[in-house]
């Protein structure tokens, strides 16, 4: 019940907004969650300083500042998705070389598209889901707050692209191998720990990985692209694909999902505010 109440009396009205004035509310949630309340400012300040060992003080502090700048930007870009068109989602992502996956159209052939919680990927759907020749399908971990998730699931997909959980993807991926489609997957999620759990070195340490990804591309073998979106200015995008891997049945155990985090690692360390 507040989950609704709050949606309809703040976040909705939020979204309605114009650009200029989304800017203002932003860089008013950058000042009380880093200035004033200090949000999580241990978890980041560790996070960074374990990541970026060969950075200064200085350089250190500029990337948390610019982290939480960045962080206030996204959370006002992911409330205005959801009454956003689709002339503000195509002036605001650009596509860079879309002919990848259209061939990947013409030949009628399913990919997978992978990508990490990095920039906006929210975004990145829904300009998916407007430009690709072929079906989108998203596939998301369920929120616990069911209210939360249904509003977020009417968002993605209000474009044409159809989201499903990830308990039920597999089931779907099975059902609709016959249709050429893209299916994206946000691979950095933490998967259950236990002894069958994967671990992979991402910035120094050994972490559990999630290896779903690999396991539908190697038994579909559905060729794997790597979304890359780059930052252009504040609340513009660039996204280029590039492929990781083209004939998954070929790679050996663990491969893909080697690939994935190495690319992913080396994107963040391109831009770590981001």
């Amino acid at each position: 019940m507040i989950t609704k109440i709050l949606y309809y009396t703040l976040v909705l009205p939020i979204s309605l907004l114009p650009y200029t004035a989304l800017n203002i509310i932003s860089k008013a949630i950058y000042f009380m969650s880093y200035k004033v309340l200090g949000y999580r400012k241990n978890v980041v300040t560790t996070n960074i300083k374990k990541a970026f060992k060969d950075k200064s003080e200085k350089e250190l502090k500029n990337i948390i500042n610019d982290f939480y700048l960045h962080f206030a930007d996204i959370i006002i870009e992911i409330i205005k998705t959801l009454s956003a068109n689709k002339n503000f989602i195509n002036t605001r992502v650009v596509l860079k070389n879309a002919e990848l996956i259209n061939n990947y159209a013409k030949k009628k052939q399913t990919i997978i598209l992978v990508c990490g919680h990095f920039n906006n990927w929210e975004w990145a759907g829904q300009k998916l889901s407007i430009s690709a020749k072929q079906k989108v399908i998203s596939i998301y971990k369920s929120l616990n707050n069911k209210k939360l998730n249904k509003i977020l699931k009417k968002a993605r997909t209000k474009f044409g692209s159809t989201a499903i959980s990830m308990q039920e993807s597999m089931r779907y991926i099975m059902d609709t191998q016959n249709e050429s489609k893209i299916i994206c997957i946000i691979s950095d999620q933490n998967p259950i720990v236990n002894s069958n759990t994967k671990w992979h070195s991402f910035f120094g340490r050994e972490v559990p990985v999630f290896t779903g990804t690999e396991k539908i591309a190697k038994k579909m073998n559905y060729p794997v692209l790597f979304c890359n979106m780059q930052k252009t200015s504040k609340g513009k995008y660039n996204i280029t694909f590039e492929e990781l891997a083209t004939n998954p049945k070929e790679t050996n155990d663990g491969e893909i999902t080697k690939r994935y985090f190495n690319r992913l690692e080396k994107q963040i360390k391109e831009n770590p505010s981001q």
